[in-house]
């Protein structure tokens, strides 16, 4: 049962690849028409995979429409924030955001629409700069086939920041992927990633959890090497899991 879903996913996962692909370059050319400038979740002690209370933390699929001057003029045009995540980014002091868009219309399109990660650094007199953008960073809309959006939110808490994503209906997965920043590189980089899927039980014991743990990895720089936020994919990732 397990095997199945798993496959199911990664077929999905495959069809979002394909999509990606083919619609990429066209994306990337209308951001950067539209957006002015270039282009943590950390829980206590060294646990980088379990949850803990973000800073700020706001997600809607339907889209968030009342977000401030300064940080909406970064939406380019024919797309919407569905997370606005405040904190640290850059361990500078000042507060940094950042934005995952959907482009508007994409339940409609299944499996054709990446949505862009970015991040804004908080200056000095309260404006942002866009530092750095991600077009594959996050799950489409569409990429948890059956088990709907699998797209949950973003923490981020002094210089760390974790993308998680997880379905809990058909399937059962939560991915939790932590990038860390180098002030002397002044990047950041993918630190580790958590991945745990379920099964359902078939014990018959009328009290026993109607779930058990079927995969639990967690990987490092040891695993996967250097990869910037820049060169990330999780798409890719997805199909070396």
């Amino acid at each position: 049962m397990n095997k199945l879903l798993i496959i199911l996913f990664l077929i999905t996962i495959a069809s979002c690849k394909k999509a990606k692909e083919e619609t990429s370059v066209k994306k990337v050319v209308i951001i950067n028409k539209e957006i002015v400038s270039t282009n943590d979740y950390v829980p206590e002690k060294e646990d980088y995979t379990s949850s803990t209370k973000p800073l700020t933390l706001e997600t809607n699929q339907e889209g968030i429409t009342n977000l401030p001057k300064n940080l909406s003029k970064f939406i380019p045009k024919g797309y919407t924030a569905i997370n606005v995540t405040s904190g640290n980014l850059n361990l500078d002091g000042f507060s940094d955001t950042i934005l995952v868009l959907k482009k508007n219309g994409e339940e409609s399109n299944q499996n054709e629409d990446l949505r862009p990660v970015l991040i804004l650094i908080g200056q000095s007199n309260k404006s942002f700069k866009l530092e750095k953008r991600n077009n594959v960073a996050v799950f489409c809309f569409a990429c948890g086939g059956i088990g709907g959006d699998p797209f949950v939110g973003i923490t981020v808490k002094n210089g760390y920041f974790s993308i998680e994503h997880g379905i809990h209906g058909g399937q059962h997965w939560d991915d939790i992927t932590t990038f860390k920043y180098d002030k002397v590189k002044s990047n950041w980089f993918l630190y580790k990633e958590g991945y745990e899927s379920y099964r359902f039980n078939d014990s018959q014991d009328a009290n026993a959890e109607a779930l058990v743990l079927d995969v639990k990895e967690q990987k490092t720089t040891k695993d996967f090497g250097v990869i910037t936020f820049d060169d990330f994919d999780i798409y890719k990732r997805a199909e070396e899991r």
